[in-house]
């Protein structure tokens, strides 16, 4: 009977009755004029606008990125493939350093540093830290009119803002331009709190920073700006074996004062490593601490989207869930993912998760095995390879809308 003319009328039956579910279900979607454009990511909204803004030639100020977190971005192995995407895609406008030097191996991207004389260089890392600390995490005071502070930029810089930390019997600063004569700069502040001295500079390469001796000065940090049109400005600190709590330490209101100078663009905040390590993590605390800190930088910057990066996967010999070869991974190292992205879903950020991004769990031990391994021995730290495939991730997540439509047609950038 399957030729006969009652099977061919069932047929088509059939298929008429599919086409009318199917427009049925059709024009129950919503309208593209309902539709999120480029399949926006939760909390990069703020962040996809300004890149909008920048190639409709309606902004000329550069795109902003500040990056904290601990050592996976204290040094550039992780944030150069982020920020050479950046900056290929968009020009460099310039980025902040720490003060000096303010700990080993700290060797910033296209910068070579000098620290001479006596300096004090203080780490709000320590519980006890004290003193005004900013988003550099870091402090560098001095009297000592023979001591220097120099920066030599690979990059013409056209502008420097220097933060300092100003009291009643502040001194004053020298800054040295190039071969201009120095600037007598004055960090004195009735009510102690945040200075930024902004000075124009005429493309030069040379920088140099010197207490003038008329009392003690307070350096945060520092900012080495270029001309572009209009450029991205990437900055990224990051302090060795940090935890959130680091953030504790911080001067509320510098901090606040820094973050919304800067106006940045997106905020992203990659602690929690470290946190994962510790067997006595209370969860509940670390929740309230994270919520806490990135509401405060959203009351700073209300025009920023947030990013809460989940932490990469590690390994270490001990308490823990087997990987193999001995290696255990941390007990809260997955909580605190689940911790970041709660916070993240019940306040509108972005999160991105690191552990998947490797591969899940025990990936770190397979990446410190691979050939060439991607990971260090400690099955912490990011090997130059292993640390190009995660910025490339991660650059990727969060330019996904303008990698989606055709008016989101970007590249994915080099590597």
């Amino acid at each position: 009977m399957t030729g006969s003319g009652l099977g061919q009328r069932t047929d088509r039956h059939w298929f008429s009755l599919h086409a009318v579910l199917v427009a049925l279900l059709i024009s129950a979607l919503p309208t593209a004029s309902n539709a999120t454009p480029c399949g926006e990511v939760q909390g990069l909204e703020n962040f996809h606008k300004a890149i909008e803004d920048v190639e409709g030639g309606v902004r000329s100020r550069p795109l902003t990125i500040l990056h904290l977190g601990d050592s996976h971005i204290a040094l550039d192995s992780f944030t150069r493939g982020l920020r050479n995407r950046w900056t290929e895609t968009f020009g460099n406008a310039g980025r902040g350093l720490m003060p000096g030097v303010p700990f080993r191996y700290y060797a910033p991207d296209g910068f070579k540093l000098e620290m001479r004389g006596n300096w004090d260089v203080a780490s709000s890392l320590a519980a006890d830290a004290s003193g005004p600390f900013g988003i550099q995490g870091f402090r560098a005071s001095s009297a000592d009119k023979n001591a220097v502070m120099g920066v030599h930029s690979e990059s013409a810089v056209s502008r420097v803002v220097i933060d300092v930390y100003g009291t009643p019997h502040s001194g004053a600063l020298l800054l040295k331009l190039g071969n201009a004569a120095s600037l007598k700069l004055s960090t004195r502040r009735d009510v102690p709190g945040l200075i930024q001295l902004s000075v124009p500079a005429a493309n030069v390469h040379e920088v140099r920073l010197m207490p003038a001796g008329t009392g003690d000065v307070h350096v945060l940090g520092w900012n080495f700006l270029s001309s572009g049109s209009p450029g991205m400005r990437y900055d990224s600190f990051g302090v060795v074996a940090a935890t959130a709590n680091i953030t504790r330490r911080w001067d509320r209101q510098t901090v606040h004062a820094q973050i919304g100078a800067m106006k940045p663009d997106l905020v992203i905040l990659g602690f929690g490593t470290n946190e994962g390590f510790n067997n006595g993590l209370d969860l509940e605390a670390y929740r309230e601490l994270a919520s806490s800190f990135a509401g405060e930088i959203k009351e700073a910057a209300p025009d920023a989207s947030i990013a809460l990066l989940g932490p990469f996967d590690g390994a270490r010999q001990g308490t823990g869930e087997a990987c193999g070869d001995g290696w255990m991974t941390p007990p809260k190292l997955d909580g605190v993912r689940g911790v970041l992205r709660d916070v993240a879903a019940a306040h509108g950020y972005f999160f991105w998760d690191g552990g998947a991004a490797m591969g899940e769990r025990c990936a770190s031990n397979e990446w410190a095995k691979a050939d060439p391994p991607l990971m260090y021995a400690d099955r912490v730290h990011l090997r130059p390879a292993g640390a190009e495939r995660l910025a490339g991730a991660l650059w990727n997540a969060l330019m996904e809308q303008e990698k989606q439509g055709s008016s989101c047609g970007r590249p994915s950038g080099p590597g």
